[in-house]
């Protein structure tokens, strides 16, 4: 059953007019009845709220804006802005320049994507045709063409290699790799959670193919689950690099969750406006929601969120709508990881958590930093059979050393001394003591320096 519709305030005086107690119990009611079946809703707000009308018209009509808003940011963009795609797909065996389509194999905000053939080059390629709403205005054009040019630099292992940008009758298309593989929200979304080993695997990944791209200065902007792959030889590629948001996006999302915050019955259509969601705003950093420049930080946000995920399989600012969770983004603090998967190594829960805080100077800088800072994670991880044979081979050359030094006693005691029975014995003794010395000092750094002896392997 919907909400009816409740007016909300029609000046700002009375919104001016509400004291800091009458916003922060607004926020707590709507928090608390936002989840509740529309009938119970309006019965549970009129109780909680009689001794104040105004908290409780602010309510019921955040309820109302709210269940207008709806699902909207949860949709695929292709579905939710169909006026955005072309009327129709390239069909199998159309040419553009010189690759031949084969079909389509995907879809969204961004524009379709085909499997394509160069024909020059005799090789198989993604095609991505760009939406139109992307590439009519000129300035957007200019800056899609310069960022193509600057992923296409990109020839990090764990980053999908851009082969070219096409202008085809006024039409831009970009090459890239052909991937075959499930992305990381098709993991998720099967619902077997990884070890925490195959979670920091996955997670250095990640950081070391962001941080060669934050080194070359080019920021992703839009890194989620659905932006990285798994191919079927196990190697993690993260996509569409070089196709960064547009500006009008993350100023109109502030808009939206201003809007919804406030009550005002421009929410909706606000949501609805062409060009508004190009992927899902869930992933955003606080700073990209509310308009401002998005650097390296912001990626580093996403790396936060996006670990999150696929280690729990939920958001960290998990809501009841995705405009709950972009307000949870901006207003909350995330469940900590380690009451939702308590195996996973402390240094990795530090850098989940440092990537997740919301001002960005208090996150890391670039992605190289947490690159650096998994180091930690890696050796106290769950050890595998590697680590655990390292120690047993490290305990018996040291054995060896012992019994050589014994053998080079005994050689001393039993044989007559002569100048070769001698010099033996100092051998053996003086490798004895220098082999020792060297593997007691590994022995006692993997004890107390995990991360530098990991590094130095």
């Amino acid at each position: 059953m919907p909400l009816p519709p409740y007016s909300p305030f029609t000046g700002a005086e009375e919104r001016d007019a509400m004291t800091s107690d009458q916003h922060r119990r607004v926020r707590e009611l709507f928090e608390a009845v936002v989840d509740r079946e529309s009938t119970e809703a309006l019965a549970w707000i009129a109780r909680e709220a009689a001794d104040d009308p105004v908290v409780r018209q602010e309510v019921q009509s955040l309820l109302y804006n709210h269940s207008k808003a709806g699902e909207f940011l949860k949709q695929p963009a292709a579905e939710a802005l169909p006026d955005l795609l072309d009327d129709e797909p390239l069909a199998a065996g159309a040419r553009v320049g010189s690759y031949t389509i084969v079909r389509e194999i995907g879809r969204g905000g961004m524009g379709r994507v085909y499997l394509a053939r160069d024909e020059r080059l005799d090789r198989t390629v993604a095609l991505k045709a760009l939406a139109p709403h992307l590439i009519r205005n000129g300035a957007h054009r200019e800056r899609l063409r310069r960022e193509a040019r600057a992923a296409a630099s990109l020839t990090h292992p764990g980053i999908c290699t851009v082969y070219a940008l096409e202008d085809v009758d006024g039409d831009l298309y970009i090459a890239t790799e052909f991937l075959d593989g499930r992305t990381l929200r098709e993991e998720i979304a099967a619902g077997e959670r990884p070890s925490s080993r195959d979670v920091l695997h996955t997670a250095r990944e990640l950081a070391s193919a962001l941080a060669s791209a934050h080194e070359r200065g080019l920021v992703h902007r839009d890194l989620k689950p659905e932006n990285v792959m798994r191919t079927r030889d196990g190697r993690l590629k993260i996509l569409d690099f070089g196709l960064a948001l547009m500006p009008s996006r993350a100023s109109r999302l502030t808009a939206a969750v201003t809007d919804v915050r406030a009550g005002a019955a421009r929410t909706a259509p606000a949501l609805t406006q062409p060009g508004f969601v190009v992927g899902t705003p869930a992933y955003m950093a606080p700073e990209q929601i509310n308009g401002e420049t998005a650097d390296a930080r912001a990626d580093v946000f996403a790396f936060g969120v996006l670990v999150y995920e696929y280690a729990c399989g939920v958001h960290p600012f998990d809501g009841s709508s995705a405009l709950a969770v972009v307000a949870r983004v901006l207003d909350s603090d995330a469940r900590p990881i380690v009451s939702r998967c308590p195996d996973l190594p402390p240094p990795l829960v530090a850098v989940i958590g440092r990537c997740l805080r919301k001002r960005p100077d208090d996150r890391f800088a670039s992605a190289a930093a947490i690159v650096d800072a998994l180091v930690d994670a890696d050796d106290v991880a769950s050890p595998d059979a590697h680590a655990s044979w390292w120690r047993i081979h490290q305990l018996i050359v040291c054995g060896l050393y012992v019994l050589a030094a014994v053998l080079g006693w005994l050689i001393k005691a039993w044989l007559i001394e002569t100048p070769v029975t001698v010099a033996v014995f100092i051998a053996l003794g003086a490798g004895a003591t220098i082999g020792g010395v060297l593997r007691g000092h590994l022995l006692f750094t993997e004890w107390k320096n995990r991360a530098y002896l990991a590094r130095e392997r």
